[in-house]
C-alpha cells in the first residue's frame, strides 16, 4: 500500500465514522441528493481499506460493499466530480457485476468528499438503473451536498475534540489533589468538587453537590456569613483571597490559604464562584515553631514561608534553611554550587547560574524563576529573589534571599494561557492608560498582525474607520468610570474583509481596589448580526406583504387559552377592531355547514403527533353584519416537549376569487359539454408556448388518438395538405400579426387513416392590453359531404347538359328516320311515340342511379315492359347481373325496343304462339372479357326471303349500339325467326372496376 493511501486512510479514521449507525443529518443529505437528481438511489459513501461503507443510503438497502466493484473508486481519481451517463457504454465499468448483473446500474454521478488537507475519503453519489443526464444545476447541487456532508464530518470531529479537551481539563483538575477546588452556583451551592477537595475536606462530591459552601466554614465564620462576604469581595475585586481555618467532615479544623473568584458567562453574567483551598496547617505550624525557636529567621520567614538562604560577598551560598533540605532531600548543611545547581531543572541551570553571577558582579537585585526538583523527583516552579546586605559604609557584605514556591501560580498561568489560546474569542489585557499588554493568538491569526504591530496601541489599525471613534470613546468612558467596557465594532481580517465583534472588558483591581488593568475579550458576532439584520428585513417585508395583500393574522396561545386576531381577521368575521375574541367566537362565526369539519381540521393541526400544518378555506357569517365571506386560512402549530403550545397563521378574504372560480367552473363545464356535443374539432392555441389544446372530436371525427397528437401548432400545420399549407399559414398569420380578430379559411386536413377531408376552419384571436396576440380559439368544421355534394351537383349539371344535347340529337335522329320511313301520319306518330317512351324509360332507370350505372335486368325490363304487357311469358330473358354505364344502357334499351317492336309487327310476337329468347352472358376469351347478347325469335311467321331493304329499326340498332359502345351487331333472318347478336367488350359496357361482375 502506498504512503499516499496510508495517509488517506489515516485522514478517514480521524472522523471515526466507519461502521457507525445511521444519523439523520447524513440521511437527509442522501435524500436531498436523490430528490435533486431524480434518481432512486443516493449514497453518502466512505471509501475504506478494500471496502466502501455507506454512512447514509437511499434505495440501496445495504451498508457496505467491496471496493473492487465500486463506482466511487473512479471518483477518487477525479478532481471533484464524476458523471457516468451510461455505465454499459463506459469501458471503465466493463464486466462490473453491478452493471452486468443485479441491480443493473447504468447511471452514476458522484461528488468527492475531500478533507481540508486534500485527502479524498468518499463521495456523495446518486445512481440509477437507467441512463441519465445531469443538468448544471443538479451537478452544482450535488457538489454542494458533498460540501455539506464534509462540513458535518468536520463539525463532529471538532465537537469530539472539544469534548476530549474538556475531559482532559477535568482530569487535570481532579489530579490537582494538593488543592481543594470547589465550584458553586450564584447562591453558593456546590456544583463541582474535585478529588483534592475530597482528600482535604473529607466529603465526596456526591455528598456535597447542591449543599451550601458554608458547610466547611467554621461555625463562627458561618455566624458572620463569611461565605457571602467572600462572594461580595470576589464580585467587587475579581477575587477574594483569605487564610483561615476550615472544618473537615470529621469535625477537625485545619489552616488553609485560599481564594474565591466569580465565574461569569460569555455575556458577563455571574453564574457562580470557584473557591480554591490549600491545606497550610503544616506550613503555619512550622513557621510558628521557627519564629519561636530562632528569632533571627523571623524577618526572613515573614518575607517568605519557603526557602531562605544566605550568600557571601563573592556570591557563594553559605546557608539554606531546613525547608530547602526537606524539599530537595539534599543532605543537611550542603550548600555548594554543585548541590543547589543540581536541584534546578537541567533546562534552566545555565540561565539561572548566569543570572546569579551577573547579580553578584553588579551587586544588584537578583530575581529568577526556575523548576526545582523535590525529594520525590517532581519539579515545582519557584521564584528566587535576593538582595545584597551592605554595611554602614555601603560595602556588600552578604546576600539574603528566598525561593518561593510559585508552582500553583505558574500552573494557573499556563492553564490560563492554554484557555486563552483554546478560547474561540480574542483575549486581551489592557493597561490603565488604554494600551494593551497582551493579545492571544486568536487576534494574530484573524488580523494577520504581529505582536510588534499590535502592541501596545497598533490594535486600532484593524478597527473599521467608521467604528473607531465610537470604540475609542466607549473605551475612554469605561476607563474613566472604571466600569465594564462593552461595545461592538468591525475588525479587519487578514483577508481584508471586516466582521462584527462584541468587545467586552472588566477592570482588574488590586487589594486596595485600585484598577490595575483590564481583562477583555472580542467575540465574533458577525453571523448573529447578519441574522438579526436578515430577521429585521424579513419582519419588515412580512409587514409590507401583510399590508399589501390584505392578509390577517391569528395567534392562539394554548397554554393560556388566549386567542388574538388582528383587525383584518376580525373584519372577516364581521367584528369591529376592538371586539373580544375566543375560540368559541371563532366557531360561532363559521358557516353552519362548515363548522364541524373546520373544528376537526383545527383539532388535527393541534395534534402534537401530526405535522401541525393547517391550510383550509371556509365560509363565515359575519357576527356583526351577517355577510357571508370565504376565508383562506393557513397556520402552523408549535410543539414543545410533546405538547402543542401555540398555533399561529394568516387569514385572507377569498370571497371574490371563490365566486370567480365558481363562475369559471360553470363556464368550463358549459364549454366542456358544448365541446362534447359537437363533432367539430375545437382548438385553443397558446402563442407564448405554442401549445394547442384539442377537444375529443379530433379523435372521434378524424381518428387521431390523443397519444398520437403533438399539442403544438407545428403538428396542425404539418397535417394540412401540402398544396394548401403555404396559403393557410399565410392567411392565419396575416390575422395574428395584424390587428384583426376573426379568421376563416378552407383546406384539406390529413386524417389518421391517411385520407384527406375538407375543412372549414374559423378562429378568433385574443389580444392583450397592448394589442399583441396571446391566444387563438377556433373550430374545424368537416365540410367533406358538402364538398362532395357540390362536386356531384357540378358533375350532374355537366352530365345533364351533355345528356340533354345527346338526347335531343337522338330524338332528332329518331324523328327524322321515323318521318322518312312512315307511310302515314298515324304510323309515324305511333312509331315515334313508342320510341320516345322506350327512351324515356331508359332515362328513368339511369336517373334513379344518378346517371352513373344501371343493372342490365332493369334496362331489359324497362325496354320490354310495353311488349310484355300482352304477351306474358312469351319473352324469356336471362343472364348474369351486369351493371351498365349510362351510354351503353341507353343504346341497349333502344335496340331492345326496336327488336321488340319489329317482333310485334312482323315476327314472333305478331301471332299468339311465337316466343322470344333473350340471353346475355360474359365470355372470357383472350385478354379481356366480352359481353354478348342474343335475341332469338321462334314460332312467328316464317321468313321465306331476306328483306329487300333495311328499315329504320335495323339502322337504329346498329347505329346506337355500335356508335355508343363500339360493339358489333349481326342480324340473321332465319326461316324460324329473326336472330340478333350484340357483342362488345365488357369494359365498354360498364364503369371501370365492374369487370369482375361476370
Amino acid at each position: 500500500m502506498s504512503e499516499g493511501e496510508l495517509e488517506r486512510l489515516r485522514a478517514l479514521h480521524r472522523y471515526r465514522l466507519l461502521d457507525t449507525p445511521r444519523e439523520q443529518g447524513f440521511d437527509e443529505i442522501a435524500e436531498a441528493a436523490a430528490e435533486l437528481c431524480e434518481t432512486p438511489i443516493a449514497v453518502v459513501n466512505l471509501v475504506g481499506d478494500g471496502r466502501q461503507f455507506f454512512k447514509a443510503e437511499v434505495g440501496l438497502g445495504v451498508r457496505e460493499m467491496p471496493l473492487e466493484s465500486s463506482f466511487c473508486r473512479q471518483v477518487l481519481l477525479q478532481s471533484d466530480f464524476l458523471c457516468v451517463p451510461d455505465a454499459s457504454r463506459d469501458p471503465r465499468f466493463e464486466g462490473n457485476p453491478l452493471v452486468a448483473g443485479d441491480p443493473g446500474l447504468r447511471f452514476y454521478a458522484g461528488a468527492l468528499l475531500k478533507t481540508s488537507d486534500g485527502h479524498p475519503i468518499g463521495t456523495v453519489c446518486v445512481l440509477d438503473t437507467k441512463p441519465h443526464e445531469l443538468s448544471e444545476r443538479q451537478r452544482k447541487g450535488l457538489l454542494r451536498l458533498a460540501r455539506q456532508a464534509m462540513d458535518q464530518m468536520e463539525l463532529r470531529l471538532s465537537l469530539r475534540e472539544q469534548a476530549e479537551q474538556r475531559l482532559l481539563h477535568e482530569r487535570i483538575l481532579d489530579s490537582a489533589t494538593d488543592y481543594a477546588i470547589v465550584a458553586t452556583d450564584a447562591e453558593g451551592n456546590v456544583t463541582r468538587w474535585n478529588a483534592g477537595a475530597e482528600r482535604i475536606l473529607g466529603w465526596s462530591e456526591a455528598e456535597m453537590l447542591g449543599r451550601p459552601v458554608a458547610v466547611f466554614f467554621t461555625p463562627e465564620d458561618r455566624d458572620i456569613d463569611r461565605p457571602r462576604i467572600e462572594m461580595a469581595i470576589a464580585l467587587r475585586d475579581g477575587s477574594a483571597p483569605d487564610e483561615r481555618r476550615h472544618i473537615r467532615k470529621d469535625g477537625s479544623r485545619f489552616w488553609a490559604s485560599g481564594r474565591m473568584m466569580p465565574l461569569t458567562s460569555d455575556q458577563g453574567a455571574v453564574v457562580g464562584f470557584v473557591k480554591i483551598l490549600r491545606d497550610q496547617t503544616g506550613q503555619r505550624e512550622a513557621g510558628a515553631a521557627l519564629e519561636a525557636s530562632e528569632l533571627r529567621y523571623r524577618s526572613l520567614v515573614e518575607v517568605s514561608p519557603q526557602v531562605v538562604w544566605f550568600g557571601d560577598a563573592d556570591g557563594n551560598v553559605t546557608y539554606c534553611n531546613a525547608y530547602w533540605y526537606d524539599y530537595t532531600g539534599l543532605p543537611g548543611g550542603e550548600v555548594g554550587e554543585a548541590s543547589w545547581m543540581a536541584a534546578i531543572h537541567p533546562d534552566h541551570r545555565e540561565a539561572t547560574r548566569r543570572t546569579w553571577l551577573a547579580a553578584a558582579r553588579s551587586e544588584g537585585p537578583y530575581e529568577v524563576e526556575f523548576p526545582l526538583r523535590r525529594a520525590d523527583g517532581e519539579y515545582r516552579w519557584f521564584l528566587s529573589r535576593a538582595r545584597p546586605v551592605r554595611d554602614a559604609a555601603g560595602t556588600l557584605r552578604s546576600w539574603i534571599g528566598t525561593s518561593l514556591d510559585i508552582h500553583e501560580r505558574k500552573v494557573a498561568e499556563e492553564r490560563f494561557q492554554a484557555l486563552t489560546e483554546l478560547s474561540p474569542a480574542m483575549v486581551w489585557f489592557g493597561n490603565p492608560d488604554g494600551s494593551l499588554s497582551y493579545l492571544n493568538d486568536r487576534w494574530y491569526a484573524y488580523t494577520g498582525q504581529t505582536p510588534e504591530q499590535a502592541l501596545p496601541l497598533g490594535w486600532g489599525d484593524v478597527i473599521h474607520p467608521d467604528d473607531l471613534p465610537g470604540l475609542l470613546q466607549a473605551w475612554e468612558t469605561a476607563r474613566a468610570r472604571e466600569a465594564v467596557y462593552d461595545t461592538e465594532a468591525r475588525l479587519r481580517g487578514a483577508d481584508g474583509a471586516y466582521r462584527w465583534f462584541l468587545i467586552r472588558a472588566e477592570p482588574r483591581r488590586d487589594g486596595a481596589g485600585t484598577v490595575v488593568g483590564w481583562l477583555g475579550s472580542n467575540s465574533d458576532i458577525h453571523d448573529r448580526r447578519q441574522a438579526e439584520e436578515g430577521l429585521r428585513r424579513a419582519r419588515e417585508q412580512l409587514r409590507l406583504a401583510v399590508e399589501a395583500t390584505g392578509t390577517g393574522i391569528f395567534d392562539y396561545d394554548l397554554v393560556s387559552d388566549v386567542l388574538e386576531w388582528d383587525a383584518r381577521t376580525r373584519t372577516l368575521f364581521g367584528l369591529p377592531p376592538d371586539a373580544p375574541v375566543s375560540y368559541d367566537v371563532f366557531l360561532a362565526g363559521l358557516h353552519p355547514e362548515d363548522r364541524a369539519w373546520v373544528d376537526e381540521a383545527v383539532r388535527v393541526a393541534l395534534d402534537p403527533t401530526g405535522s401541525g400544518a393547517y391550510d383550509i378555506a371556509y365560509r363565515t357569517i359575519g357576527l356583526g353584519d351577517g355577510v357571508e365571506r370565504w376565508v383562506a386560512a393557513m397556520g402552523q402549530a408549535i410543539v414543545e416537549g410533546g405538547r402543542t403550545v401555540r398555533f399561529i397563521g394568516t387569514t385572507r378574504d377569498v370571497t371574490e376569487s371563490r365566486r370567480a372560480e365558481a363562475a369559471l367552473r360553470e363556464a368550463e363545464e358549459r364549454y366542456r359539454l358544448a365541446a362534447r356535443a359537437t363533432n367539430d374539432a375545437i382548438w385553443d392555441w397558446d402563442f407564448a408556448t405554442n401549445h394547442v389544446l384539442w377537444n375529443d372530436a379530433l379523435h372521434h371525427a378524424h381518428g387521431h388518438s390523443p397519444d398520437a397528437v403533438e399539442p403544438t401548432g407545428d403538428w396542425w400545420i404539418a397535417h394540412i395538405h401540402p398544396e394548401d399549407r403555404t396559403r393557410i399559414d399565410a392567411s392565419i398569420h396575416a390575422v395574428i400579426d395584424g390587428t384583426g380578430t376573426a379568421w376563416s379559411d378552407e383546406y384539406r386536413f390529413l386524417r389518421a387513416d391517411g385520407t384527406y377531408t375538407d375543412i372549414l376552419d374559423r378562429g378568433y384571436v385574443i389580444r392583450d392590453g397592448n394589442g399583441h396576440a396571446s391566444r387563438m380559439i377556433g373550430a374545424m368544421f368537416d365540410i367533406s359531404e358538402r364538398k362532395r355534394a357540390e362536386e356531384h351537383q357540378r358533375l350532374l349539371t355537366g352530365e345533364l347538359q351533355h345528356r340533354v344535347k345527346n338526347t335531343l340529337a337522338l330524338v332528332q335522329a329518331i324523328a327524322s328516320q321515323t318521318l322518312r320511313g312512315a307511310s302515314s301520319v298515324d304510323e309515324m306518330r305511333e312509331s315515334f311515340s313508342s320510341r320516345l317512351v322506350s327512351l324515356g324509360r331508359a332515362h328513368d332507370i339511369l336517373t334513379a342511379s344518378s346517371w352513373t350505372e344501371a343493372p342490365i335486368a332493369d334496362v331489359v325490363d324497362g325496354a320490354l315492359a310495353v311488349h310484355r304487357a300482352g304477351t306474358g311469358s312469351r319473352i324469356r330473358a336471362s343472364g348474369p347481373d351486369v351493371n351498365l354505364a349510362a351510354k351503353p344502357a341507353l343504346a341497349l334499351a333502344l335496340a331492345l325496343h326496336e327488336l321488340a317492336t319489329n317482333a310485334a309487327k312482323y315476327g314472333a310476337l305478331s301471332n299468339e304462339v311465337g316466343t322470344v329468347d333473350l340471353r346475355w352472358h360474359v365470355v372470357h376469351e383472350g385478354d379481356a372479357p366480352r359481353f354478348r347478347m342474343n335475341w332469338s325469335e321462334q314460332g312467328g311467321p316464317p321468313i321465306l326471303a331476306q328483306p329487300s331493304r333495311r328499315g329504320f329499326g335495323s339502322r337504329l340498332i346498329e347505329r346506337s349500339f355500335a356508335a355508343e359502345v363500339g360493339g358489333e351487331v349481326r342480324l340473321t333472318y332465319a326461316p324460324t325467326g329473326l336472330v340478333c347478336s350484340l357483342e362488345a367488350s365488357l369494359a365498354s359496357m360498364q364503369e371501370a372496376g365492374d369487370a369482375a361482375a361476370a
